[in-house]
């Protein structure tokens, strides 16, 4: 069975009393005025005649969306039965922005308000939205921040309206936000008027009224712009503490699998000049199972000198043989600033995939002061500086995600009194 489409809202045809164009009044009875886009006369809608109440210099301003038209969105159909431009000046800035008047007979009337390529669907609050304190509101439970105070003057009117509107006209206006949701108030000194929008992608308002072209291009970041970030961070969170959490598990196994077996406890004494001292060798050991690391660790009686030690790792079987050198070195004192240390009297390192086998290490020390030092030779131990460079790598991206989410954040507050870095306060 085919859908019956919404019948059309009665129209009214009449011709304009400045200049006798035509002009069509789509929301009898509810529309007071109707200024005609042509020679700038403002009708009283209500007067059976549509007597002139005011005139205005015709603006060469155009609405986006072009009176008459019709579309469906929201789940409800629409008719573009007016249009006006406001115009703000902040701090020497001069800001113009659109509102479309939209028109249901049932759901009655919602404004399209277009700034700088954002978009939102506004309406009436139903009651008084709560005043918690100079930056912030709370209307049915959420909470809205302060985001700009402007001085509102209207600079064109086409069609209908449901006030006496005039060009040059103007109010007090209050933005406060809680993306994607928009709190205004307006005030005159006869009234004190609050709405409530919700912000639409300008791809949806073009599609819901099959209109050529493509929606203006947003500039910057839009006061109530949805934060494409927002919805992700939470993900993003899991996915860290998920991978952050299999880096330690993986790491806890290793811990538990690892051999970390004493394989050489060695001491020995060095003085220069004493060949005996000059070169040593350690007992022969074995080192057993999978092919891993050797933590090698050097600790001796070291105080205001330096040492270095060379050693070699030699396989007795194979002949393969691994030089390394490491350097001891400590000092200490007292100045003006208190006590200070330089270096330690201990020093450690890992030979990384050290194959099973049967193993003698030489170490030949050099140095100015005799020594007395020992070295412990540990087979397979798992380090702790890979689970943190796991970790790092892992929080690269969600920090990177969490800079741009702050970035959006940032740039969302420029335009507004509250910009980063400026002045916290209200403009009109």
């Amino acid at each position: 069975m085919a859908l019956t489409p919404p019948a059309s809202p009665s129209v009214k045809t009449l011709a304009c009393s400045g200049c006798g164009a035509a002009l069509q009044l789509r929301a009898p009875g509810r529309s007071l005025v109707i200024a005609c886009g042509g020679c700038g006369a403002l009708l009283d809608a209500q007067h059976p005649d549509f007597e002139v109440i005011a005139r205005y210099e015709a603006g060469r301003v155009s609405s986006k969306i072009a009176l008459g038209t019709r579309g469906r969105l929201k789940g409800q159909t629409w008719e573009v039965i007016g249009y006006l431009a406001r115009r703000t000046k902040v701090a020497g800035v001069s800001d113009t922005w659109f509102e479309h008047l939209l028109y249901n007979p049932t759901a009655g009337l919602r404004w399209l308000v277009e700034y700088a390529g954002h978009w939102t669907l506004t309406k009436s609050v139903a009651g008084l939205p709560k005043v918690l304190g100079e930056h912030e509101t709370e209307y049915l439970g959420e909470r809205y921040r302060h985001f700009q105070t402007a001085k509102a003057e209207i600079a064109a009117v086409v069609g209908e309206l449901p006030w006496q509107a005039r060009v040059g006209e103007s109010a007090v206006v209050e933005d406060y936000v809680n993306p994607p949701l928009i709190l205004s108030c307006e005030r005159t000194r006869e009234e004190t008027a609050w709405s409530i929008g919700e912000h639409v992608d300008g791809t949806e308002i073009w599609k819901a009224f099959a209109l050529p072209g493509a929606p203006p291009e947003r500039v910057s970041v839009g006061a109530v712009q949805p934060s494409p970030y927002k919805a992700r961070s939470r993900t993003m969170l899991l996915l860290l503490a998920a991978f952050a959490g299999a880096a330690l598990l993986v790491h806890l196994v290793f811990l538990m699998v690892a051999q970390q077996r004493l394989v050489l406890d060695a001491a020995w004494e060095y003085h220069p000049g004493a060949p005996a001292t000059a070169s040593v060798e350690s007992e022969p050991f074995t080192l057993i199972g999978r092919t891993s690391n050797l933590m090698v660790e050097i600790s001796s009686t070291l105080a205001q000198s330096w040492t270095y030690f060379n050693l070699t790792l030699v396989d007795e079987q194979t002949g393969a043989a691994r030089t390394f050198g490491r350097e001891v070195s400590y000092y200490f004192g007292r100045d003006s600033d208190g006590a200070w240390s330089e270096g330690a009297p201990w020093d450690r390192a890992w030979l990384p995939a050290v194959p099973a086998g049967r193993y003698v290490l030489m170490v030949e020390p050099e140095g100015p002061n005799p020594v007395n030092y020992r070295v412990r030779l540990t087979r397979d131990v798992p380090r702790s500086l890979w689970l943190w460079l796991a970790l790092g790598l892992l929080v690269l991206p969600p920090l990177l995600f969490w800079w741009r989410q702050w970035r959006f954040e940032q740039r969302r507050w420029e335009d507004s009194d509250h910009a980063p870095g400026g002045d916290d306060g209200d403009d009109e």
